[in-house]
């Protein structure tokens, strides 16, 4: 087992002591990252996010024995931000897309909002991957190689999710037609 690094080492700067630190656990912060972004290519900024945050608060937040648990569910935090903001940034993503006509209709421009709305709902109530698989495809315009390579899954995988998620925006969406 791996001895403790003194947490007066970290807490005064000590570089070395931080190095350590950062070799000792960024492959279990790299895996949570992984686990909670489903593999997206923010894994290395949240982790490193936790680092220069431990690094700045080193005296508050390193407990010798604590600070994995701190770094792990700094990591976890981060994470879930970088997903909140994904998330804003694909509805505002869709919202243009949906309505980037220009027509002074007003009751276009609300039929048009509301299938914004209800396709958002449906897309939401996918499963991660699946819907995942959609916002990279439609919305990033990404192959299906680079979406395999992206969450890490075979690109058969993808098709058959995005196959999935088509078959489910065109039911669940039928009405709109």
């Amino acid at each position: 087992m791996l001895a403790t690094i003194p947490a007066h080492r970290i807490q005064t700067s000590d570089d070395k002591a931080f190095a350590q630190l950062v070799q000792r656990h960024s492959a279990m912060l790299r895996l949570v990252a992984h686990r909670t972004l489903g593999g997206n290519a923010d894994v290395d900024d949240v982790v490193q996010e936790a680092f220069l945050a431990a690094w700045t608060h080193a005296e508050s937040v390193v407990e010798g024995e604590t600070i994995a648990g701190w770094l792990v569910t700094t990591v976890r935090r981060r994470s879930y931000d970088r997903l909140r903001s994904s998330t804003s940034r694909r509805r505002a993503d869709l919202d243009d897309e949906m309505l980037s006509f220009d027509h002074d209709d007003p009751a276009i421009m609300a039929h048009c909002q509301s299938l914004a709305s209800e396709a958002r709902r449906v897309l939401e109530s996918m499963p991660y991957l699946q819907r995942r698989c959609w916002e990279l495809r439609q919305l990033d315009h990404l192959s299906y190689t680079a979406i395999a390579s992206e969450l890490m899954i075979p690109p058969s995988t993808v098709r058959g999710l995005l196959v999935r998620a088509r078959a489910r925006l065109a039911r669940d969406l039928a009405d709109w037609r």
